[in-house]
């Protein structure tokens, strides 16, 4: 359930700006049930084997990403799905030689930027 606060209550708030940069605030309260599997879901997220698991994951969607990049892979150039998965596997096998071109050439794959805010976080540290 969504619960909108008033444009007039949100206006007179002391702590508006604490609150969102919107001029209506939005809450969305779940069922008990959900709203512990949505914690417990979180609190998993801190631990080292979801980490390495999600790490394997970044990977698959670096991946996905630069096949869209690269060779449109958001787009089927064919109808039915025999052509499309051979379209798929094609992609596939260009992106395998575009990164072992890259490799015998000794670039090293780029790592996800690091934001303006971690990094005066780590600079303060």
């Amino acid at each position: 359930m969504k619960v909108k606060f008033a444009q007039s209550d949100c206006k007179r708030c002391p702590h508006r700006q604490d609150c969102t940069g919107h001029t209506r605030r939005t809450l969305t309260l779940r069922p008990q049930d959900q709203m512990a599997a949505f914690l417990a879901a979180r609190q998993n997220e801190r631990t080292g084997q979801y980490r390495a698991l999600y790490r394997q994951r970044a990977g698959i969607e670096g991946t996905h990403s630069q096949a869209t990049r690269t060779m449109g892979l958001r787009r089927s150039r064919s109808i039915g799905q025999r052509k499309t998965h051979l379209a798929h596997v094609a992609t596939a096998t260009a992106l395998n030689l575009l990164r072992l071109d890259a490799w015998t050439r000794g670039e090293v794959p780029r790592q996800t930027p690091v934001s303006p805010l971690r990094a005066a976080f780590a600079f303060a540290a």
